[in-house]
This record gives structure tokens, sequence and C-alpha cells, in this order.
């Protein structure tokens, strides 16, 4: 069985990427110092959003309803 090796071009730059993993980062340590923590559930939206899959508008909306308690 022969297996595609089909490489998809990314969204963003890899320069914009490197941006945005450092803003996350920068957040994630913002938040610490403020008693605030990520779940292991949110982790897929930032890196999401690091590949440029979705944009910031979108993150704040995806966590809402991760957590979004009935």
């Amino acid at each position: 069985m022969a297996v595609s090796t089909v490489e998809t071009k990314p969204k963003i730059s890899a320069a914009e990427m490197e941006r945005r993993r450092e803003a996350v980062r920068q957040a994630d340590a913002d938040n610490r110092i403020e008693g605030q923590f990520s779940s292991p559930e949110s982790a897929e939206i930032f890196e999401a959003f690091i590949r440029g899959d979705i944009d910031q508008s979108e993150i704040l909306q995806r966590l809402h309803a991760l957590h979004r308690h009935p």
C-alpha cells in the first residue's frame, strides 16, 4: 500500500507562527502570575491560533464555549 506524503503549505509564515507562539507563551506567563491557569483542553485552541487555523478574535469564543457551564 502506497502512502502519500503530500505537504500542505502553512496558512501563515514561520515568522508569524513564532510571533504567535511567543505571544501565547507570554500571555500564559502573565496569567500564571495573576493566579490563572490554562486547562489542558485549551491547549488545542492555542495551537490552532499558532498554526494560523483561527485568528485572535476566535480564541475567546472557543475558550468560552469550551468552559461554558450549564
